[in-house]
């Protein structure tokens, strides 16, 4: 599964903020602009970004009218999403992928925007999974650094998927956003495939419905490997599971033959160090 690199940017370049999911506010805008124009480019917004419809930024119509402008707009070679919550998927398939195949910018998230990042992955453009704007605060400042010099062609393959061994396609994002999407234009073919996975406020219970569901199904027959990374608050209940997130996780890949390897790369946490969703060691 190749994917077309969209072109590294250069000092002065134009970064675009999208709001795909929850709303935008003036703070999380003033954090990217601030750390924009100090890695060296500049940053853009259409007006549109700061509308909120309950919890999202503005109507379906409002979202992706914005996010297809950043698309549109000659001086804006990469669209990092400002934050994740819900909402991408109901935008997904109005946006003029076309227009971004013909013409790749880098889309750079997580969490809600893995959505984006499988999707352009499933239309041939390589993506960035990555820290965004609302977590910045947050953010190892190295990873975030990274981010940045990955953005600009510097991109250091993370330890543990340069070790690993093994050869395939990178699928990087949260499990339930993963799950969600399974069956639907937005997810690619999983086999071959390695997966690095993170997830944040879900029940252990949950966990192990979504893998067993993807394993009945047959995604893991070809998986080539797992990073299981950062799985932040996850929940139990008065009576509990009875195993650790960590045996959750393992079991049903380890039942399927499945490799796999522990680290924290991704996630609800300071270690969000970017990960370019792109062919490993074709």
């Amino acid at each position: 599964m190749k994917q077309r690199i969209p072109p590294f940017l250069h000092p002065g370049d134009t970064i675009g903020l999208s709001a795909t999911a929850r709303f935008a506010t003036p703070e999380i805008i003033a954090t990217a602009k601030t750390a924009i124009e100090a890695a060296g480019f500049q940053c853009y917004y259409e007006p549109s970004i700061l509308e909120q419809f309950g919890q999202v930024a503005g109507t379906v119509e409002q979202r992706v009218a914005s996010f297809n402008a950043l698309v549109h707009h000659p001086e804006v070679k990469a669209i990092w999403n400002v934050r994740g919550g819900y909402g991408s998927a109901e935008i997904v398939d109005l946006v003029d992928w076309d227009a971004l195949v013909s013409s790749p910018k880098w889309l750079v998230g997580f969490s809600d925007f893995t959505t984006f990042l499988c999707h352009g992955v499933q239309r041939g453009i390589a993506t960035l999974h990555a820290p965004m704007p609302v977590s910045f605060q947050n953010t190892n400042a190295q990873a975030l650094a990274a981010t940045f010099e990955a953005l600009k062609g510097n991109y250091k393959v993370p330890e543990v998927l340069a070790q690993s061994g093994w050869e395939g396609q990178i699928i990087a994002g949260n499990l339930s956003v993963i799950f969600s999407i399974l069956g639907t234009p937005s997810l690619p073919n999983l086999n071959g495939c390695i997966l690095v996975i993170e997830d944040l406020d879900e029940y252990h219970y949950h966990l192990d419905r979504m893998l067993l569901s993807m394993k009945r199904q047959g995604q893991f027959k070809e998986l080539k490997g797992v990073v299981i990374s950062a799985f932040s608050d996850i929940h139990d209940h008065e009576i509990p599971w009875g195993h650790d997130v960590e045996h959750t996780l393992n079991k049903h890949f380890e039942s399927a033959g499945v490799a796999v390897i522990k680290a924290t790369l991704i996630g609800h946490e300071a270690e969000n160090w970017p990960v370019i969703c792109s062919p490993l060691n074709p």
